[in-house]
């Protein structure tokens, strides 16, 4: 197989490669993509590489993946859809009903007391408005005569009240016994995706524009109308499919079975995710934690105090993410670990590196990938970096140095940017108002 996968490789898997105008999550019926969380870094441009990684194993349909970053669950999806038996685990809580639905369901839930899935939709979406949590700390006390200094502005005011009333259904359907655990899921993921949609940000929840749609306007179409579910797309791969939600190498330890192909996707740099995400976490948890005042340091964004720093990760840290990931492959049983990660990635590459060729034989796939930019006064000299997915054979004695695998990802650097200077001369791109759909 060939060492690097170059940035100008021909397209060989087109089915692999994300559309935005066919995978809008919001409209696509496509497995993969529908409803997909629009988590900032998640590998849906990025399939096509781990796919050609993939395939370089020969693992075939049956064969365990087990993915232990999972977040949105893209990649878990994308390995269910390709017959493997897919673990998928987070550690933040508001995955675990995300990807209970789209990746441990194999098919709707009966809802047997509601009537089926759709009818339970149904009945969320008929609900009157209801003021609960979501409406009393994260939306503007009025939606046309607001205060940016004081009001949050995460969502309209009649979508809060959509929220809150759909959130509290469910969990009284809950209570009550009407609904199980993967029934629930499948309610309150749509309801999360939802809240991503709907919500008058950029993408994360550490903040929100101030106004409607922001200094463009281009996404007041979404946060504007008014919120509604829309049931799950599922997909049978035939295996018995699980959703964990642990720290990882905590789940690697206790993991009693090898996998075939363990996947790692940590943290890039030092925004957690606990905070990026803090009201996703609390629409599922629904335990209505208390949230700080407007004017307080630090309050504005109502993120959850218990959450600052217990959820905070070692990968998230430079001094601690090296050891925390060599501390993580060392404690994997898998035949073959594939990582994805980036030259602009906390851990140092040459850790990275050395960390792998320890385990066995080490390949590197890679290809150029546009930076991304929070504001467009932020301007870079780079314009891009290189992703790349390691993959190690752990049955196999490593033959190549850490120095040639570097070697192999620094010319793959230089050639893209070169390649990148003769097609165009980079002119700063423009944030977009509206997260990715």
């Amino acid at each position: 197989m060939a060492d690097v996968l170059r940035a100008d490789a021909p397209e060989l898997h087109s089915s692999k490669h994300y559309h935005p105008a066919r995978h809008a999550a919001a409209r696509t019926t496509d497995y993969v993509f529908n409803q997909l969380i629009p988590y900032i870094g998640n590998k849906r441009r990025l399939l096509d590489l781990i796919g050609r990684a993939i395939d370089s194993t020969g693992a075939t349909a049956g064969m365990t993946f087990l993915d232990l970053f999972a977040g949105s669950g893209v990649v878990s999806r994308f390995a269910k859809r390709r017959g493997f038996r897919v673990i998928s685990n987070d550690w933040e809580p508001h995955t675990r009903p995300i990807n209970t639905c789209h990746v441990a369901c194999n098919q709707a839930p009966p809802f047997t007391a509601l009537g089926g899935y759709q009818s339970a939709i149904d009945q969320l979406n008929d609900l009157p408005p209801r003021v609960d949590w979501v409406t009393t700390h994260l939306y503007p006390r009025d939606d046309e005569h607001y205060d940016v200094t004081t009001d949050r502005m995460f969502f309209m005011r009649k979508n809060g009240m959509r929220l809150d009333a759909i959130r509290h259904q469910i969990a009284n359907w809950k209570s009550e016994g009407k609904i199980d655990d993967q029934e629930e899921a499948c309610l309150v993921a749509p309801l999360l995706y939802q809240a991503c949609y709907r919500s008058n940000t950029s993408g994360v929840f550490k903040g929100f524009h101030r106004g409607w749609g922001g200094q463009t306007k281009t996404a007041l179409y979404r946060i504007a109308t008014d919120l509604k579910l829309m049931p799950a797309v599922f997909h049978d791969n035939c295996q018995s499919n699980q959703v964990h939600s642990e720290e990882a190498e905590s789940l690697a330890r206790k993991l009693s079975q090898e996998a075939d192909i363990a996947y790692i996707d940590p943290p890039y740099n030092q925004h957690p995710y606990s905070s990026n995400y803090h009201v996703l976490t609390s629409i599922a948890l629904w335990d209505k934690p208390p949230v700080p005042p407007t004017l307080k340091r630090g309050g504005k964004s109502a993120i959850r105090e218990d959450w600052r720093q217990s959820r905070r990760s070692p990968y998230n840290h430079r001094d601690q993410a090296a050891k925390a990931y060599a501390d993580l492959l060392s404690a994997l049983r898998a035949r073959y670990i594939l990582t994805s990660y980036s030259t602009d990635g906390t851990i140092p590459l040459d850790a990275m590196l050395d960390a792998n060729a320890d385990r066995g034989l080490t390949t590197v796939f890679a290809r150029s990938y546009k930076r991304y930019r929070v504001s467009s006064q932020r301007y870079s000299e780079k314009p891009l970096n290189i992703e790349f997915i390691l993959l190690v054979d752990t049955q196999r004695a490593n033959t190549r140095s850490p120095g040639e695998l570097r070697r192999q990802i620094e010319n793959a650097e230089k050639s893209a940017l070169v390649a990148h200077a003769g097609a165009s001369r980079f002119t700063p791109s423009h944030p977009s108002s509206s997260p990715p759909e």
